[in-house]
């Protein structure tokens, strides 16, 4: 077996912090990231669980940063990174560890399967850079070699990375595996998806209720912020210029079109538009913390 730390990255999520955790259980060694300074988390979640630890950030400083964060305190070399909406069991994470064992060192990268991770591989053509490889949930082989997997549950090799920086910072919150993905092909080593482990993935929930409005908000300007930085990062400045004008344009007419009409439709319409703008202009995509604050 390896050894393994489990790292959740939240922001005021202690709801589905609780609901995660238990289905770990108090077995494994669990680092918690929080994205705020909110203490209660800490007190509550250290008491109850023994084996968690919580490290509070100041701010929100999103996930790639957050994460190589929680990376960097992690005294074992290898981690399982989850989002605060996973549910994994404590059986199935000792299933990982053998996996990872029996793949050997040269093992960089890795996810369990779920539900979404076969639909986000089987529908992702946004970069062409990266072979289609269909996975199926009734698949009888151990794991199966990729070039894409989601961000929601990964395994990460720590050695492999200089410093313990795995993620590009300037992604907030979208994107950051994909780019992750991109460069381990890059540099010809695999990544891998174990089939025989299946996971229940809340795809879009890491956030309690109370959160939601402003979190779709957030999502749709950090995907359309990380989407540009994205291409102009692997494809230059004018290539993703070319690539999002047109949306650019749909959005701003859409927000004309929905403004009296939809709040909704109008307000999808006009963080797509702030994201994309604010990226074309250089801004970071931390700015985007301020709409979850409000």
């Amino acid at each position: 077996m390896i050894d393994l730390t489990i790292l959740i990255i939240s922001y005021k999520s202690l709801e589905k912090l609780n609901e995660c955790i238990q289905t770990i259980g108090k077995n494994k060694k669990i680092l918690v990231v929080e994205n705020s300074n909110n203490i209660q988390i800490k007190n509550e979640l250290e008491k109850k669980y023994p084996n968690c630890e919580v490290y509070l950030n100041n701010s929100n400083l999103g996930y790639s940063k957050a994460s190589n964060i929680g990376f960097s305190k992690i005294k074992t070399d290898y981690a399982l990174l989850l989002n605060t909406d996973i549910k994994i069991s404590e059986e199935q994470i000792n299933e990982i560890e053998k996996e990872v064992k029996n793949i050997g060192t040269s093992f960089i990268l890795g996810s369990p399967l779920s539900d979404d991770l076969v639909d986000f591989n089987k529908n992702n053509k946004l970069d062409k850079y990266f072979n289609e490889e269909p996975l199926d949930l009734n698949s009888t082989n151990s794991s199966t070699k990729v070039d894409l997997i989601k961000g929601c549950s990964l395994v990460v090799n720590l050695k492999k990375f200089e410093n313990r920086k795995v993620f590009d910072e300037n992604f907030f919150f979208f994107f950051e595996e994909m780019d992750l993905c991109r460069n381990i092909k890059k540099r010809k080593e695999e990544i891998y998806v174990f089939n025989q482990i299946k996971i229940e993935h809340k795809s879009a929930q890491s956030l309690d209720e109370s959160y939601n409005e402003n979190y779709q908000n957030f999502r749709n300007w950090n995907y359309f912020w990380g989407r540009f930085y994205y291409f102009k990062k692997h494809y230059g400045y004018i290539y993703s210029l070319s690539k999002h004008t047109s949306k650019l344009i749909r959005f701003f007419f859409n927000m004309v079109r929905y403004f009296l009409f939809s709040k909704t439709l109008y307000n999808k319409n006009k963080y797509r538009f702030l994201g994309l703008t604010n990226s074309i202009i250089g801004k970071k995509s931390s700015i985007s913390s301020k709409i979850l604050e409000k």
